[in-house]
Order: structure tokens, then C-alpha cells, then sequence
């Protein structure tokens, strides 16, 4: 005669909770992994994009290519540029971090802020800029100029803005990086949001611009840095704090942090 396993109210209840958790837990597991994946391929952006840059300065006497003739934010891209770039094997998306939804969703706002000319392939016209989801450390055509760097009590070396790609120590020398910029906000963790950037595509659109990878508006895990050497890494997000504030490299309102 067969057994028969009876089981009890109480019995099936655990057996449901046991299900929701572990549901849970498989659910956490997966967003993090698909996190961790498009880390990797925001890596993969930036040595591509680095790649290019030195291809380029390769074959112009080392000098790099000038982003823009005179722009604040370091994601600009003239035209010309980015069609080099383009005739290296990079593609459009390439130029944008797979974890920032905003310039996922609404690219054409980005990709063709300041250049209406894109035929599909690249830029017919060399006038005006793009707005890219990398931050690029490099310097701006004469007469015009960036500020200093800011430098951090961590750092062991000056930071500077690129012009060559002849640097005696390449692999310490940022060249592309993750976009992580905020705007000042009170009672926030690092005195910064950094989730809603308004500028000229908050606008014309009513679109705010973000950091490419975020825990929460007011908390940056950190980015991806390309080096000139060709090679990159994750960085976490640890500036100085200064009066409860985090100190941005380079400008404030946004600040940009790498």
C-alpha cells in the first residue's frame, strides 16, 4: 500500500514563502549581473573610443583631436571627429555607456543636439557638436582653455588635460572616462544630484542629461576610466569631501568627477 504525503495550511504557506524569497534573491542576482554586464561592455566603449583617439594621433605627429573648438561639458564632440572615428569601426552606440537609459531612450536628442547632418553613415557638415555619453580629458582649441584639474589628496601624480598621445606615462593618464557629473543639491549623500542635469537638451526637450551608472540620483557606484595606454579599469566613486561636499575635478554646475 502507497504512502500518502499530506501536507498541512501551515506546510504549503512556508512553501510559498520559501518560493517568494528565493524568487527575490534570483531577482537581485539577475539585475546585478545585468549590471555587471553592461559595466563590461561600457569598458569595451572606452577602449574602443581610446583606440581611436590614438589611431588618430598616430597618424597626425601624436597630436590628439581637439573635441571641440570651446565647450564646458566634456562629452561634446566635433563632428569631424567623431566621422574619423566612425571610419575606425566604431559605431554610434559605442559612444554612448549601455547603462544610462536616459541616452539610450532619447539618443537623436544627444547624437544630433548641436548637428542636424547625420545621413545614416556619419556628419555631412562639420559645424556644431554631439553630445556623447564618455567624457573625454582633453584640451580645447587656443584661445580658449579649461580650467586646472582639480586635484585629490589620493592623487600621486598632477592630472592634466590631453593634447598627444606622447605622454612618458601613458598608463596613468585619463583619456576617456564614464560621465559622472552632478548638479548641487542639499541634503543629498554627496551634496550633488547627479541623476537630472538640465542644460540645452533640458531646454529644448525637457530631457535631464544623468551619470551613465547610478545607485540612486544622489549616489554614483563609481565608472569606467580609459587610459592612453589603451587599457581599462573600474573605478569607485571616492572624491574628496570638503564642508560636506564632494569636491568635482573640473567645473560645478554640473561638477564632473573621474
Amino acid at each position: 500500500m502507497k504512502s500518502r504525503i499530506i501536507f498541512t495550511k501551515k506546510d504549503v504557506i512556508v512553501a510559498l514563502a520559501c518560493v517568494v524569497f528565493l524568487l527575490a534573491g534570483l531577482g537581485a542576482v539577475g539585475d546585478s549581473g545585468r549590471e555587471r554586464a553592461k559595466r563590461i561592455v561600457c569598458l569595451a566603449n572606452l577602449k574602443q573610443l581610446t583606440a581611436a583617439f590614438n589611431v588618430f594621433a598616430d597618424e597626425n605627429d601624436g597630436i590628439l583631436p581637439l573635441p571641440i573648438t570651446a565647450g564646458f561639458w566634456l562629452q561634446d564632440i566635433a563632428p569631424n571627429t567623431v566621422n574619423f572615428m566612425l571610419g575606425t569601426g566604431l559605431t554610434r552606440k559605442m559612444f554612448y555607456c549601455p547603462s544610462n537609459a536616459t541616452h539610450q531612450k532619447y539618443n537623436d536628442l544627444f547624437w544630433l543636439y548641436a548637428n542636424n547632418s547625420w545621413n545614416g553613415k556619419r556628419f555631412t557638415s562639420e559645424s556644431g557638436y554631439i553630445v556623447s555619453g564618455y567624457a573625454y580629458i582633453m584640451d580645447v582649441a587656443p584661445p580658449f582653455a579649461r580650467t586646472a584639474i582639480r586635484a585629490y589628496s589620493k592623487d600621486v601624480e598632477k592630472k592634466i588635460w590631453l593634447r598627444t598621445n606622447q605622454e612618458s606615462s601613458p598608463a596613468t593618464r585619463e583619456l576617456c572616462v564614464d560621465s559622472i557629473m552632478g548638479m548641487p543639491q542639499s541634503n543629498t549623500k554627496y551634496g550633488y544630484n547627479f541623476g537630472q542635469i538640465p542644460g540645452g537638451i533640458y531646454a529644448q526637450s525637457i530631457v535631464y542629461d544623468r551619470t551613465n551608472h547610478l545607485m540612486s540620483d544622489g549616489n554614483p557606484p563609481g565608472g569606467n576610466i580609459g587610459f592612453l595606454d589603451g587599457h581599462g579599469e573600474w573605478r569607485m566613486f571616492d572624491p574628496d569631501i570638503e564642508n560636506g561636499a564632494a569636491v568635482p575635478r573640473y567645473g560645478n554646475a554640473p561638477g564632473f568627477f573621474w
